[in-house]
């Protein structure tokens, strides 16, 4: 075995350590429900409404080696953008951050880190084990994203193995 791939079977063994793909993201989306269904109740002006598509994309950086090879065994999600139209000022961020940063505990996620904080301007994002963010922010707009962290797909995590290096 070449370094290359005693490097991916390394990365694969971190992995199978980690829930599949489908397993995390189900939880996050959860959390993510929660989430927006807090800031709607204490915050009846926010208006969320779905402002983009959800998209895969293979691992990069921590986990290279396995996508460098042509493999589809680990990927990453992003859900789709959350966005309510209008500002939350700065008396009711604190509340709003408060709120989201409890939920976000409650799933894994840390104490969060302001990313921006600016009159009227602020975002915060919280990161779990497994390198998942939650992004809040308000701002013209109010928005809330997640990403997941490298997660074996389905199929390579019941395989239990690294997929053969595809020809081509």
């Amino acid at each position: 075995m070449n370094s290359d791939e005693k490097t991916a079977a390394q990365q694969f063994s971190q992995l199978m350590q980690r829930p599949d793909i489908n397993q995390v993201a189900a939880r996050y989306d959860e959390m993510f429900q929660k989430v927006r269904e807090q800031l709607a109740a204490k915050f009846p002006a926010l208006h969320w409404k779905q402002t983009d598509q959800p998209g895969r994309a293979g691992c990069s950086q921590e986990f290279a080696a396995i996508d460098v090879s042509g493999r589809a065994d680990a990927e990453t999600h992003s859900f789709p953008i959350w966005t309510a139209p209008g500002n939350l000022p700065d008396a009711e961020w604190q509340q709003a951050a408060a709120d989201v940063r409890e939920i976000a505990r409650n799933y894994g996620f840390d104490a969060g880190q302001v990313t921006v904080k600016r009159p009227n301007d602020n975002e915060i994002v919280f990161r779990d084990q497994y390198r998942a963010e939650l992004n809040f922010g308000s701002a013209i707009n109010t928005t809330l994203l997640v990403r997941t962290g490298c997660h074996l797909t389905v199929e390579a995590k019941k395989r239990g193995s690294l997929a053969p290096i595809p020809s081509y």
